[in-house]
């Protein structure tokens, strides 16, 4: 079946008419909630500067680079190499040939704006003949919902989209008044990251008030008269003044006690890892994956069962960005499908031993075993082929 003929019987659910309605005909329903999205969007935005969650990030993305992708066709044989070949150079180049966005620029909005902001928005181009040919990003911050039309928009524009014209990756939300909108990652950690501000926050504040905590108390003997509490006063002035660096002052009748709680009273190295630790784990990423070294906190499974554990999770929530793609894909008329390769979590060692033990026991032969591994044929036939001597 030809390109152009799969276009010409491709099946196109009819457009709606939605030029009509202004934006600016919107219910006080609808701005209340948008203007409520919007600041929580400015929460997200903040948590993508956590180093944690900026990891987490990075780890999904990393991930997805590393396998690759696959364009399959969903029938039995591929019955037009030209159809997937096209497929694929769209992903390739997304935004065509002069686009700033390529894959990997495409794959890392997707996953930052999926997993933290909790909605990924891609416009999607056409021809005028109507083929497909481009794909683009749009800013989460930028979309709302007309429930007037049913559809999305651009804030402060005419532009409304058509189903066909827009692909939403998002988990959905189980609020009413979020109902078009998904789950960010960060309601669940958020708190965790405050910790972690807060914290880093008040040490960098001891820090530039050098090593003294700046809600110290100086506390001198009540029966110190006025003129020489004014005095003392006034001296420690004029050394604040005159030394930037600091000193030991020595003051008779004064005692100096701390207005808060130390670093060591706080435990602060035990509040960080806990931060860090809930933060990871409601991303589902893998201490060894951001970064981590030290895992007590964490799990002490072995490498090959965290990478199990991490092959599950990644596979889960891709399925988000693959399903919501190939969603598009059959709704513009391709019979291609588009997937990640999965993550090879397999000993490769004990697959060698287990080859070896079948191949010397005539389970396999030589070339079975090349077969699996990818390799050609050997080119001479010897005993070794069938027994593995």
């Amino acid at each position: 079946m030809g390109l152009f003929t799969k276009f010409k019987n491709r099946i196109i659910p009819p457009l709606r008419d939605t030029s009509r309605t202004p934006y600016s005909i919107l219910q006080n329903k609808n701005k209340i909630t948008q203007l409520s999205r919007k600041e929580l969007l400015g929460l997200y935005h903040q948590a993508l500067n956590n180093v944690y969650v900026a990891r987490c990030c990075q780890a999904y993305i990393d991930t997805t680079l590393s396998c690759g992708y696959k364009i399959d066709t969903d029938t039995m044989e591929n019955d037009n190499v030209h159809t997937t070949n096209y497929v694929q150079r769209i992903f390739e180049k997304p935004e065509g040939l002069k686009g700033t966005i390529d894959y990997a620029g495409l794959i890392s909005l997707i996953w930052k704006s999926f997993l933290v902001l909790g909605d990924c928005f891609i416009e999607v181009s056409y021809t005028k003949e109507g083929v497909w040919n481009g794909l683009r990003y749009v800013p989460t911050e930028k979309v709302y919902y007309n429930w007037d039309n049913d559809c999305y928009g651009l804030i402060n524009t005419n532009i409304l989209y058509e189903p066909h014209q827009l692909i939403h990756i998002y988990k959905p939300s189980v609020k009413a008044n979020h109902s078009k909108f998904g789950t960010s990652l960060i309601d669940s950690c958020g708190s965790y990251i405050a910790m972690l501000n807060n914290a880093i926050s008040y040490n960098n504040n001891t820090l530039k008030n050098r090593g003294i905590n700046p809600a110290s108390i100086l506390n001198f003997d009540k029966d110190i008269s006025t003129t020489d509490f004014n005095m003392q006063m006034e001296r420690i002035d004029a050394l604040r003044k005159e030394t930037e660096e600091g000193g030991l002052l020595a003051l008779k009748g004064a005692s100096f006690i701390s207005g808060a709680n130390t670093n060591k009273d706080m435990a602060y190295m035990e509040l960080m890892k806990f931060a860090r630790d809930n933060i990871l784990t409601t991303f589902g990423v893998p201490p060894q994956k951001a970064g981590v070294i030290e895992t007590a906190n964490l799990g002490s499974g072995s490498g090959q069962s965290q990478d199990k554990d991490w092959k599950q999770t990644f596979e889960g929530q891709s399925k988000y960005i693959t399903n919501a793609f190939n969603e598009h894909i059959k709704r513009a008329g391709f019979t291609e499908r588009f997937n990640f390769n999965p993550i090879d979590v397999q000993d490769k060692l004990l697959n060698a031993q287990i080859d070896e033990i079948y191949l010397r026991s005539g389970v396999y032969t030589v070339d079975e075993v090349r077969n699996k591994l990818g390799l050609d044929k050997t080119r001479e036939i010897t005993w070794s082929n069938y027994y593995g001597g």
